[in-house]
């Protein structure tokens, strides 16, 4: 009886741990840039780095969307973003998390970087 309870408490635990593993890895976001992920043509759960483009932003108060551009000087993709932003500023660092596909970036997370820090005295 002793031997069949450690059997299921191992297993049980080995189970455990692998479901974590598997939990844990799906959770992970690789950061890339504007030109990694138009090179891949699809990507899932990544972060992308790079720059609002200037004069690229439509908003649209009703939903609180935003769609624009995201460069890395190099290339350029479409993103749309649903959600509250604060300091929201065209030319400054960004960085979008979501999934890219049909050549649209949709963005589940926004982060900007302090437009302050990227303005001239």
């Amino acid at each position: 009886m002793k031997i069949n309870m450690k059997l299921v408490i191992g297993l049980s635990l080995i189970v455990f741990s692998i479901a974590l593993a598997f939990a844990f890895k799906s959770n992970i976001s690789p950061y890339l840039t504007v030109s990694e992920v138009v090179r891949k043509g699809e990507a899932y759960n990544v972060q992308v780095n790079g720059t609002i483009v200037p004069d690229s932003t439509q908003y649209f108060p009703e939903n609180n969307t935003r769609i624009f551009l995201l460069t890395d000087g190099k290339e350029v993709i479409k993103v749309i973003y649903t959600g509250a932003v604060s300091n929201y500023q065209e030319g400054i660092p960004a960085v979008v998390v979501g999934d890219y596909k049909d050549g649209v970036f949709y963005a589940k997370k926004l982060l900007l970087k302090c437009p302050s820090k990227y303005q001239t005295e």
